[in-house]
C-alpha cells in the first residue's frame, strides 16, 4: 500500500508540474477560451495601415573611378577619384570650366586673368586669388604643383608637361579644340573628370540647338549668295584663317565661303596685299581678342583708310566689321563660340536673323551657362556709329 500510494503521488507531482508549464504557452484554443494575462510590454507608435512598407536597400553602383580616359593628342591618363582641385593652363579650359559650373574648383589657371572680360563677368572671386600657371608658351610647372591639383588641364602647346606630372602622379590631360568636334570633346572630356556630365549635356544639348536654327536660317540660300568673308587675325589684317582654323567654320556654318579656304593650315596665315586683293572678299571680319577690353591692334576705320585695298568689293561697300568687345572671343573654339556662328549669321544675312534676335539669344545663352546678364550695348555700337 505504501509503494502504491508512493507512486500514485508521484503521478500527481508530475501531472502538476506538466500543468503549470502550459500555463505560460500561448493558447491555440478557439476565441472563445479563457486567454492567459498578458505580459508587460514597452508602448510602441501605431503604424498606420497605408503606410508604405519599408524598401529593401538597393546596392550602389561601383564608382567610376578610377578612370581612364584619352585625350585630346592620344594620352591615356587614369584619374583616381573625380576631380576636386582643377589647375587650367589655358583660357579656353578655362572658360568651360566656369560654364560647367567648376569655378569653385579651379586652384590655378592660366595668366592675366584681371585682362580677360569673361572672370570679370563670371568668376570675379577668382581674379588675384588662385595660382598663376603661366602661358601656354611659358606654363609655369612649379607653380602648378604647389597648387597640389588632381586634374590639370593644358594646351598643345604645353604637352610636354603632361608627361611630367604623369610621372609625378598628378593626372594631366591634354586639349586642342580646332573644331566644334573637338570643342564639344573638350567639354565631354572635362565633365567625365570632374563629375560635370550633367551640365556638359545642357551645354552639348544648346549647341545643338543653335547649329539646326542656323542650318534652318540659311538652308534656302543658294551658293552663289553666300558672301566671300575675310576673317583677320587680331595683330593684322594681312593675315587670315586657313581652311583648317576654327574660324573658317565659323563662316560656312554661317551661310560664307572663307575666302581663306585657298590656303592650308589650322593657324593664323601670313599674305600680301596681293593675296589679299586677288581674294577680293564681300566682308571683311575683324574679330576682338581675348584681353582688356577685346580690342584688336586695328580698326575697320583702318583698312577702308588704307589706299592699297580701295578697290577690294568688302572696302567699297564699307562691309568691314569688328566683332562685338567686352565679352569672349566668338570667332575662337570658347565654350560661347557658337554664339560667333550666330553673330556673323547676323551680319552676312540679316533678312533671314535680326541682331536683335541675336541680343537676346545670346543674352540667354550667359544668363543660362555664366550666370551674369549680358550688356549688349556693344553688339549696336557700331550700327549706332554708322546711324550717327
Amino acid at each position: 500500500m505504501k509503494k502504491t500510494l508512493s507512486l500514485l503521488l508521484a503521478i500527481m507531482m508530475v501531472i502538476g508540474l506538466l500543468a503549470g508549464c502550459t500555463t505560460n504557452v500561448p493558447s491555440e484554443s478557439p476565441a472563445n477560451s479563457e486567454e492567459p494575462a498578458p505580459t508587460e510590454t514597452v508602448p510602441t507608435e501605431p503604424v498606420p495601415t497605408d503606410a508604405a512598407p519599408e524598401a529593401t536597400p538597393v546596392a550602389e553602383e561601383p564608382s567610376a573611378f578610377p578612370m581612364t580616359v584619352t585625350d585630346q593628342i592620344g594620352n591615356e591618363v587614369t584619374a583616381e577619384h573625380v576631380a576636386e582641385r582643377i589647375v587650367s593652363g589655358y583660357y579656353i579650359s578655362s572658360s568651360t570650366c566656369i560654364a560647367l559650373g567648376l569655378k569653385d574648383k579651379l586652384v590655378a589657371t592660366e595668366e592675366k586673368t584681371d585682362k580677360r572680360p569673361i572672370y570679370k563677368l563670371a568668376a570675379p572671386e577668382l581674379i588675384g586669388t588662385i595660382g598663376n600657371v603661366g602661358s601656354a608658351k611659358a606654363f609655369d610647372l612649379e607653380a602648378c604643383i604647389a597648387a597640389e591639383p588632381d586634374l590639370v588641364i593644358l594646351p598643345k602647346k604645353a604637352k610636354d608637361y603632361a608627361a611630367t606630372l604623369a610621372e609625378m602622379g598628378i593626372p594631366a590631360i591634354v586639349v586642342n579644340p580646332e573644331s566644334h568636334e573637338q570643342l564639344v570633346g573638350m567639354v565631354n572630356l572635362i565633365a567625365q573628370l570632374t563629375g560635370a556630365e550633367e551640365q556638359a549635356a545642357a551645354l552639348i544639348a544648346r549647341y545643338d540647338e543653335v547649329l539646326a536654327k542656323i542650318a534652318e536660317l540659311t538652308a534656302n540660300i543658294a551658293d552663289d549668295a553666300k558672301p566671300v568673308v575675310y576673317m583677320c587675325g587680331t595683330s593684322s589684317y594681312l593675315t587670315t584663317a586657313p581652311k583648317d582654323m576654327y574660324q573658317a567654320s565659323v563662316i560656312t556654318t554661317a551661310g560664307g565661303k572663307n575666302a581663306g579656304d585657298e590656303l592650308e593650315g589650322d593657324s593664323w596665315v601670313d599674305i600680301s596685299y596681293e593675296q589679299l586683293i586677288a581674294m577680293n572678299p564681300d566682308v571683311i571680319i575683324i574679330p576682338t581678342n581675348n584681353m582688356a577690353n577685346g580690342q584688336p591692334d586695328f580698326t575697320a576705320a583702318d583698312v577702308i583708310a588704307d589706299e592699297q585695298l580701295k578697290d577690294i568689293t568688302a572696302v567699297k561697300n564699307g562691309a568691314v566689321y569688328n566683332m562685338p568687345t567686352g565679352f569672349e572671343a566668338w570667332d575662337s573654339p570658347v565654350p560661347s563660340g557658337v554664339l560667333g556662328m550666330l553673330w556673323m549669321t547676323a551680319k552676312l544675312h540679316p533678312e533671314v536673323y535680326s541682331m536683335d534676335e541675336f541680343a537676346a539669344d545670346a543674352t540667354d545663352f550667359y544668363k543660362t551657362f555664366y550666370g551674369f546678364d549680358m550688356d549688349t550695348s556693344s553688339i549696336f555700337a557700331e550700327t549706332a556709329e554708322k546711324a550717327a
